[in-house]
């Protein structure tokens, strides 16, 4: 699971893919975890942070930032139209602006928006 914002500060209209996103609303965390349980705030041992992160629903253990994000065929770092249709997207109702505490990951956002199948 991963968080598109289409309108970030400082990101000069990009698209963004959110990472190690360390605070949401509450509204869009209940959002989010009523689709995605696992989805948890919860320490990366490899980078010695705190984020909400993808957790296996068995173990409990996190997929980390960079597994999920870092490198390009990544998860969320598709390269192509064909990795980008690969992923599902659904949109989060808002009525406004929202403040979240995270990394904006640029350069795939829009290849992501334009290809993923909504559901």
């Amino acid at each position: 699971m991963a968080l598109l914002a289409p309108r970030v500060a400082n990101a000069d209209g990009q698209i963004c893919v959110l990472g190690q996103i360390e605070e949401l609303p509450e509204d869009i965390l209940a959002f989010v975890q009523q689709k995605v349980p696992t989805f948890q705030f919860r320490t990366s041992r490899m980078g010695g942070t705190r984020y909400f992160a993808n957790t296996c629903p068995k173990c409990k253990v996190i997929s980390g930032h960079f597994f999920l994000h870092g490198e390009p065929g990544a998860p969320f770092f598709p390269t192509s139209e064909a990795e980008a249709r690969s992923l599902y997207m659904k949109e989060i109702p808002l009525s406004g602006e929202v403040e979240v505490d995270a990394s904006p990951g640029l350069g795939v956002g829009e290849l992501i928006m334009e290809n993923a199948k909504r559901i």
